[in-house]
């Protein structure tokens, strides 16, 4: 019964940040409009539990996403999943520490990744006269606001919770000769 209630829990809490992120981009003036707090969401999250689960939670959240988006279905789940499986991928494997810079360059690896598929497949598409027409200028800019406010507010919520949290903090390595 516990279980079962963690996973209404869980897709609850799925929905509310997905309506959270949609509501925001329609109520918030124009630049602060193209924040992502999704992904921001997803990246701290990566960095509080560190486990696998948050390529499933971006996948769920990327799906209820995809149903009110213009573009084709599949090109924003496909993208948003590939990018958080491969910025897992690069925090079990290259990022060792959990400092706010760290949270920052996982955050701009993670949309550079993200906005890189999703270029990509619209190109095919496009290849394939699926969609007709790419508007380059529009996208780019959105592309450089969704970054730059998207990485600030990594960085903000990061430092917030670092306050509050003992997940976040550097652990003491001791030993018989080696201390830290």
């Amino acid at each position: 019964m516990l279980k079962a209630m963690r996973w209404i829990g869980g897709f609850a809490g799925l929905i509310f940040f997905v309506v959270i992120d949609i509501g925001l981009s329609y109520i918030l003036p124009y630049p602060w409009s193209k924040i992502n707090l999704l992904f921001a969401l997803l990246i701290i999250l990566m960095l509080w539990r560190g486990s696998g689960w948050i390529v499933w939670v971006a996948f769920f959240t990327h799906l209820i996403i995809e149903l009110y988006t213009a573009s084709p279905f599949g090109v924003l789940l496909a993208s948003s999943t590939l990018s958080i499986l491969f910025s897992f991928w690069l925090y079990k494997h290259l990022f060792t520490n959990r400092s706010w810079y760290a949270a920052m360059a996982l955050a701009a690896i993670t949309l550079a990744l993200f906005r890189l598929f999703y270029t990509v497949s619209l190109l095919i598409l496009r290849l394939f006269n699926v969609i007709k027409i790419i508007p380059w200028k529009l996208m780019l800019v959105t592309f450089a606001w969704e970054a730059l406010l998207t990485i600030s507010a990594v960085g903000v919520i990061y430092f917030i919770v670092s306050r509050f949290s003992t997940r976040f903090k550097s652990a003491v390595i001791t030993a018989r000769r080696f201390s830290i």
